[in-house]
């Protein structure tokens, strides 16, 4: 399956459904609905907090953005090169992540945020080496202006963004203006057609409620480490890659792989704060689906074979675990 995963065949893209579409296949079936309250919430996303046979839309929604993200996330990779030899390797193990956390295959602010900061980042990469790139500043900063206003709390990513536009380029000043001026003019513009046509003060009752809103009880309970084993291991494998893997073919693939580390390890501080949902493992598909692709490529075949099916054993035992807990909630 590797193989066929690192070569340009568009069928690996319809390998790629079907095995999302398995790993999803309890969601759409039996738990339409949230299991906790432990996710943010938004004043754009209310629609979302009603659990009815709706749901069930939102669901294969979310299925749809998270395939499409995954075929994009390797035009991508064919794009700027991050990993190279594997340009579909990206697609599979962003599909393979989504797997992990059942209670997260659902539209939710954490999701749709986490997108928009993908994007970002990527957008990011395309200024690689450029001393001056406003238009690509002003595209990042719209794209992370557009991922707060659906999940408020990921502004504490902001610094992050700010570092990895220092490692992927020469610092200008002229470009984190612009990155802010049009965050803020898109946050603007959202707060602008609330006070047209929403209701101001229900949106800042919104903020205030999930700013100050920790996760703590649902948060530090022995089976979401469990229900995680899959990001766990890839988040493990992906930062002793760090000691072992030394294959980089030229400076911009290195300075990738640096930033993605930096969001991996950061996107996982916040995760484990008592400010972040358990949704918001969302945040580490994106890096490691990248880090485990690049691992795949440069290492040895049995070291390849290993990686690959002990993270597909960890998304087996971590889906039979989830499953058997939902059916005795249910």
């Amino acid at each position: 399956m590797l193989k066929l995963l690192k070569s340009n065949n568009p069928a690996n893209y319809v390998l790629i459904f079907i095995i999302m579409l398995a790993l999803w296949a309890y969601k759409f079936i039996v738990m339409p609905t949230a299991v906790d309250t432990g996710g943010m919430h938004s004043y754009f996303f209310r629609f979302l907090y009603e659990a009815s046979l709706y749901q069930y839309i939102y669901t294969a929604f979310a299925f749809v953005l998270a395939f499409v993200f995954a075929c994009y996330a390797s035009k991508l990779n064919f794009r700027y090169q991050i990993v190279e030899s594997g340009y579909q390797l990206p697609s599979l193990f962003f599909a393979l992540l989504t797997g992990s956390v059942i209670n997260a295959q659902r539209c939710i602010p954490e999701m749709v945020g986490t997108l928009f900061i993908s994007l970002s980042v990527m957008r990011i990469f395309g200024m690689y080496s450029r001393h001056e790139d406003i238009k690509g500043s002003l595209d990042a900063g719209f794209l992370c202006g557009l991922s707060l206003i659906f999940a408020y709390k990921y502004v504490v990513l902001l610094p992050a963004l700010i570092v990895v536009i220092a490692i992927v380029k020469p610092v200008s000043w002229r470009d984190i203006v612009s990155f802010f001026v049009s965050l803020v003019f898109v946050v603007g513009t959202a707060f602008c057609l609330v006070w047209l046509y929403g209701d101001v003060q229900e949106l800042f009752l919104s903020i205030k409620s999930e700013v100050t809103r920790f996760v703590i009880g649902e948060k530090y309970n022995y089976l979401n480490f469990l229900f995680g084993i899959p990001v766990i291991f890839a988040v493990l494998v992906s930062f002793l890659s760090m000691f072992v893997l030394k294959v980089f073919r030229k400076t911009a693939e290195l300075k990738y792989y640096h930033s993605l580390l930096f969001l991996m390890g950061y996107a996982g501080i916040f995760i484990l704060s008592p400010l972040a949902s358990n949704e918001s493992i969302w945040l580490m598909y994106f890096p490691l689906c990248y880090l485990l692709s690049n691992i795949v490529v440069s290492a040895q075949k049995l070291v390849q074979q290993i990686i690959f099916y002990v993270l597909l054993v960890c998304l087996v035992l971590a889906q039979v675990l989830q499953i058997m807990y939902f059916n005795m909630i249910f």
